[in-house]
């Protein structure tokens, strides 16, 4: 299991120099966000692009957070809507992590 750093608020910028990788630093202000409100149940989280411009990121970096988010439980991913904020499942029950996959089933 992967250990989300402490400590991050909504509006903290990351910190390239920081011993957490830019992905979980992302990840921990993105779940202070959603803790805190500001991407209440049911809102889409940006995009990819939109965290890339944010937080000046790589593409694979702000992917990465995305699809963490999924793992535990954050978010549900829509191919080609986006991810958005739910009820906070248990990080086994991946089973609708993400929706929308061609060739599944």
């Amino acid at each position: 299991m992967v250990d989300i750093p402490e400590g991050y608020g909504p509006d903290d910028e990351l910190d390239p120099e920081a011993a957490d990788p830019l992905y979980l630093q992302l990840a921990a202000v993105l779940i202070s966000r959603i803790d805190s409100g500001v991407y209440p149940l049911g809102r889409a989280l940006p995009g990819v692009d939109r965290l890339m411009q944010e937080f000046g990121l790589a593409r694979g970096t702000a992917r990465k957070t995305l699809v963490l988010l999924a793992e535990l439980g954050y978010v549900r991913t829509v191919v080609g809507k986006g991810s958005f904020v739910i009820e906070r499942q248990a990080p086994d029950q991946p089973a609708d992590a993400v929706e929308g996959h061609e060739g599944d089933g």
